[in-house]
């Protein structure tokens, strides 16, 4: 423990480490002894006064003091410390000290002890061994003392045999405490005790040593080394004498094996056999030795068991460690040398506490020990390091093992590194956030308005600073010229003070090597502002007015145009941005700038143009403002008419969209022929138009329904018909709501939509066969045999009616897909190049494109999709193989391809029949069924 004295001559006050309470009181027989010292000593010197002074806490006490009649000082005085006593700078120098005359020292003449006219002073520091003060040994006298050096190494020598005193107390203390453990420790364990005299072959053994092979000591008296000899096991006799002559030649300092003793009862009990020679001959030989026996039966046999376990586990995968009820390490797998870097020699004994990577290691472990002692099982996750230093993070399981008494004699232990797992958990859960979060700021700016910008760009900067933990994210955007910078968004978080009125009109030049960076598209990462370069001297100045421990500045391109940046400050506290967070960040302020970008393109394109660039019709733009605009009484009634062009996608499907752009730009024609010149006229988008009919009532926008119906009969025999679904409703009331008049029409043109589509896309698709037969191969002719060949052979393989029906509209149809490829390509009378072949491939795609695109034909689109699929599934597009391909595809497939080799192509001669069914055997089991093929062959000759 520490206390502080007071250094009268510095003026300060010095802390000393004095006797702690774990000393032992000093004895009768050394104070005794010191007494004595000092008695003689004051002779000797002549002096009226010499003390031990003994040093407490708070104060300083006499010990001992001379007998003289002259002696102020009383054995038991104590003074405060702190006061400035002689004794007090002796104990905070620790070293000797004289006054001759305090009197005459201006810092010493109020020291307590002139009160007792004690003006010379002498003393000297007593020390533990350890460096802990004791107290003083010191002369007083009522007059100048002038020493002598003969009588200064006289209290130098006492000084010095007091201090062995001291240490001849702890060696006492020690020895005494030991015996005391070594007592409790033999009464504890329960130990057997023996003694034996190595010259005359005697031996002494407590009761318990007897006990422990099951006799009373009394049975087997009297006792001698033939005794120990004779209940020895035979094998490890010899054993057991090669180690005691090892101990007697000094090569080991102790005796100490372990052995097996007959029992009483017959059985051999284990033995921990432990001794020491505690005296020797003149000559150096083993004169007398003591030592213990312990019963390690159970110990033994805990230890076969764990050997046991340990050589189960030996090739397991996860690092298993197995340790002792001392939590030493006794074994551990492959896997847990492969885990941490060691090998069992180098850690058997010890902890697991070396493991682990964090601070106060043992103390951790201690915890970890104190709760599976208890039989708990643990599980935890924590840090760990390998041999070589590395760390990892270790999911740990630890299951006690215990004996048939529930006596736990050894733990389990089973680790993983799943640093790679919490890692990827990590990444995981980062993404799913970052992705949430982009999603959201997606979402925010979806559509955005000059109403509704301000509010969602504020929306999504509280995404980001939420997302990253910022105290404040913002965006400043520069004038026309960059010369002028103001905060126009901002977001704070709680506690957060907002800036953005403070940072308006701010002037670009006060700012160089901020604008410089940002300026060569550069980001501007902050760690520490304090730290800023001194190029950053103005900007380190508002970024300290506002609070900003770290900032990260990100240039805002709209248009890849300098627009402005993002900033985003932390307050709080200091902050890193790593490489991923700046990917990520970037990735959200893109969005954002992307938002920016889209606002302004489109404001500037409404400004420029209120007219839809394929039709010549007003846009949606202008019909939505016409719409307000026109929603007042003086236009009651006003009626919309919704028109949507039916068979469009199957067009663009089937034709290519430079077709369906015409079918667009005709039924415009037809419907700006059909409308007044006062009506409004627009196309909504894609394929649906609207007509604003303001001062018509409803029979009004029925007339104008029929012409338009009227004018689209007038097509059906074009070769671009033009069919359109229509529907109306009118307002008459002006507290309805306009747009809901617009929904209403739009609902009945839906409703129209339903009934006369179908009927339009299978006219079509019709006219896409006629199309397909006049720039191919595929005549009506050789469709027709096909049919019949289908009708033929469906009876053959007892196809039901409803599978015969669709194989017919199979056979129609499955080459569909060829009305998109070039005539050139379909009637080419030499072989196709790469590119060609490419082309030709991918016309069962198209066909289950416009096939799906009519109710009617939907039914074989899927075997359109697979009609040049291969049994060993090398066909196209999708790879399919044997009966994965649909039944009807792998019928049609048999019946095209024999009739294409018996009919022939422009490059390639037709075959015989004889030599077409030679070639579906030898394709048979490769691109055709098998079971098809000898069905199909064996109906060729029934025919």
């Amino acid at each position: 423990m520490q206390t502080k004295v007071f250094l009268r001559e510095e003026e300060l006050f010095k802390e000393v480490n004095i006797t702690d309470y774990t000393k032992p009181e000093v004895e009768s027989k050394f104070l005794d002894k010191w007494q004595n010292i000092i008695n003689t000593t004051a002779d000797i010197i002549e002096v009226p006064a010499v003390l031990i002074m003994k040093l407490n806490e708070h104060s300083i006490e006499v010990l001992l003091k001379n007998k003289h009649e002259d002696n102020p000082y009383n054995t038991g005085d104590r003074e405060a410390l702190g006061k400035g006593l002689y004794c007090e700078t002796v104990i905070g120098k620790n070293k000797e000290f004289l006054i001759q005359n305090a009197l005459v020292k201006k810092a010493w003449k109020d020291n307590p002890d002139i009160d007792l006219n004690m003006i010379s002073y002498y003393g000297l520091s007593i020390n533990w061994p350890d460096g802990e003060r004791f107290g003083t040994i010191c002369i007083l006298d009522n007059e100048s003392l002038y020493l002598k050096e003969k009588h200064k190494n006289l209290m130098r020598e006492f000084k010095t045999l007091i201090e062995d005193d001291l240490k001849l107390l702890l060696i006492q203390d020690a020895l005494k405490a030991k015996k005391n453990r070594m007592d409790l420790i033999i009464s504890g364990t329960n130990s057997g005790t023996w003694e034996w005299d190595i010259q005359t072959g005697e031996t002494v053994f407590n009761d318990r040593w007897a006990e422990m092979i099951g006799y009373s000591l009394k049975e087997i008296s009297p006792t001698s080394i033939a005794t120990w000899e004779d209940f020895m096991n035979p094998e490890d006799l010899k054993k057991s004498k090669d180690e005691l002559e090892k101990h007697f030649a000094g090569e080991i300092d102790t005796y100490n094996t372990e052995i097996r003793m007959r029992h009483k009862d017959g059985s051999w009990i284990w033995m921990n056999d432990r001794g020491k020679v505690i005296n020797w001959t003149e000559n150096n030989q083993p004169l007398k030795m003591v030592g213990i026996h312990l019963d390690i039966t159970e110990r033994k046999k805990r230890e076969k068991k764990l050997r046991v376990l340990a050589e189960a586990m030996t090739n397991i995968s996860d690092s298993v460690i197995i340790t002792d009820s001392d939590f030493k390490i006794q074994y551990i797998n492959k896997a847990a040398e492969r885990l941490f870097g060691y090998s069992l020699k180098e850690i058997k004994g010890k902890t697991p506490a070396i493991f682990n990577a964090k601070d106060l290691q043992y103390e951790i472990q201690r915890k970890i020990n104190a709760e599976i002692s208890k039989g708990e099982i643990c599980e935890r996750v924590m840090l760990n390091k390998r041999r070589d230093g590395s760390t990892f993070i270790c999911e740990f399981k630890i299951t006690p093992i215990a004996d048939s008494s529930g006596e736990i004699y050894a733990y389990t232990g089973i680790q993983r590194d799943i640093t790679e797992k919490k890692r990827q958990k990590e990444r995981l859960e980062l993404q799913l956030k970052f992705q949430k979060t982009l999603a959201q700021i997606s979402s925010n700016l979806l559509e955005i308005n000059s109403a509704n910008i301000d509010r969602k760009i504020n929306m999504s900067l509280k995404e980001i600073g939420t997302f990253f933990d910022i105290d404040r994210s913002y965006i400043f955007q520069f004038s026309k010229e960059k010369q002028i910078m103001s905060n126009t968004h901002e977001w704070c978080n709680n506690g957060i003070k907002p800036e953005k009125e403070k940072l308006q009109n701010l002037s670009s030049d006060k700012f160089p090597w901020w604008m410089n960076k940002l300026s060569r598209n550069e980001y501007i990462n902050i760690e520490d502002v304090d730290k800023l370069v001194k190029e950053a001297e103005s900007e380190q100045e508002i970024l300290k007015e506002q609070g900003i421990k770290s900032a990260f500045v990100m240039p805002m391109l709209v248009e890849n145009e300098l627009f402005g940046f993002f900033g985003f400050d932390s307050v709080k506290n200091k902050k890193v941005y790593s490489k991923d967070d700046i990917r990520l960040l970037k990735i959200f302020t893109d969005i954002i700038s992307n938002a920016f970008s889209k606002y302004f393109n489109e404001k500037r394109i409404r400004n420029l143009t209120y007219k839809d660039s394929l039709t010549g019709l007003y846009n949606r733009r202008f019909f939505e403002e016409e719409m307000q605009r026109l929603d007042t009484k003086r236009q009651l009634p006003i009626s919309i008419i919704i028109a949507d062009i039916n068979g469009l996608k199957i067009i663009n499907d089937s034709m290519g969209h430079k077709k369906g752009d015409q079918l667009l730009k005709k039924a415009a024609g037809i419907l700006k022929e059909s409308t007044r010149q006062e009506d409004i006229l627009a196309r909504q988008g894609g394929d649906e138009f609207v007509l604003l009919l303001p001062n018509t009532e409803k029979t009004g926008a029925k007339t104008i329904i029929k012409r338009i119906r009227d004018r689209t009969k007038k097509t059906e025999n074009d070769a671009l018909t033009v069919s359109v679904a229509l529907g109306y409703a009118t307002k008459d009331k002006i507290n309805q709501d306009i747009n809901e008049i617009l929904k209403k029409a739009d609902n009945k043109m839906y409703s129209n939509k339903l009934t006369e589509s179908r009927s339009t896309k299978s006219k079509i698709v019709k006219e896409i066969l006629n199309t397909l037969e006049s720039k191919s191969n595929q005549t009506k002719n050789y469709v027709e045999k096909m049919k019949k060949f289908s009708t033929a052979f469906a009876e053959k393989l007892d196809l039901s009616n409803s599978e015969l029906n669709r194989l017919l509209l199979l056979t129609d149809l499955h080459n569909i897909g060829k009305v998109t490829i070039p005539e050139e390509i379909l009637k080419k009378s030499g072989e196709l190049t790469a590119e060609e072949w490419e082309i030709i491939k991918e016309h069962p795609e198209r066909g289950y494109k416009i096939a799906n695109s009519s109710e009617e034909f939907a039914i074989v689109a899927e075997e359109i999709y697979a009609h040049h699929e291969k049994w060993d599934g090398s066909g196209y597009p999708r790879q399919l193989k044997e009966k994965d391909i649909p039944y009807l595809a792998r019928i049609i497939a048999i019946i095209d391809s024999y009739h294409v080799m018996i009919s022939g192509r422009p490059y390639k001669k037709a075959m015989s029949k004889e030599k077409a069914v030679e070639e579906l055997k030898k394709c048979s089991g490769i691109q055709f069924d098998p079971e098809l093929v000898q069905e199909f062959i064996e109906f060729l000759k029934a025919c």
